[in-house]
């Protein structure tokens, strides 16, 4: 399996204003694992779990984690 090409999702230290907040999905299954659909993928910085959405790069300035609903910011 190749490396993920990934940026650590940080804590916002400001409000972000909600059109600014995208959605990530969770990261599911080998073919997006290994690269195949070339997602950009982000590590959430309160519970460290590897989500992606299929843009590079991303065009929000935050994401809300899919898996905890904290607030990433790029």
């Amino acid at each position: 399996m190749t490396d993920r090409n990934y940026v650590e999702g940080k804590k916002p230290d400001r409000e972000i204003p909600p059109d600014s907040i995208g959605n990530l999905e969770p990261a599911k299954g080998d073919e997006e694992a290994a690269g195949r659909t070339s997602p950009f993928w982000v590590k959430c910085w309160n519970c460290h779990q590897f989500l992606t959405r299929p843009l590079s790069p991303p065009q929000q300035q935050a994401y809300t984690c899919a898996n905890c609903g904290a607030v990433n910011m790029i």
